[in-house]
């Protein structure tokens, strides 16, 4: 094998190891989160009795998104007028009151008067 065939066969490798690697540890990773949502970490969420399209969170501290007082809940046609319930899991622990979901499919749920809730690991929603 030539010289010149050696080093772009070199190249060429190099260069699909940095693609690869870059592929796996870049993914799902960003330097900045939406006003509403969690910096790092997951949280699971479960449904029970309709479809949620969209489950977006509220903080009290805005600046480090950690203490949740506020859940808002979006869902599919069919559930107007119905009160969910929504549990929030991990850390510490806060009540949620939902109210009856509107004609846009949207249910406002609030933590218990000057409480949140922190470390939040899952997230139960149940419409009945």
């Amino acid at each position: 094998m030539r010289k010149s065939a050696k080093i772009i066969t070199a190249l060429s490798v190099t260069g699909l190891a940095l693609a690869a690697g870059s592929a796996f540890t870049g993914t799902g990773l960003a330097t900045t989160a939406g006003s509403a949502q969690f910096v790092g970490g997951t949280v699971t969420q479960s449904v029970t009795g309709a479809t949620l399209t969209n489950l977006e969170y509220g903080f009290v501290d805005d600046a480090t998104k950690t203490a949740v007082d506020q859940v808002t809940l979006t869902f599919a046609a069919g559930v107007l007028g119905k009160t969910p319930t929504v549990v929030l899991t991990g850390g510490s622990a806060a009540t949620f009151t939902c109210g009856a979901i509107d004609a846009g499919g949207v249910s406002v749920c609030d933590a218990a008067a000057a409480t949140s809730q922190t470390g939040v690991t899952s997230a139960a929603v149940t419409v009945s």
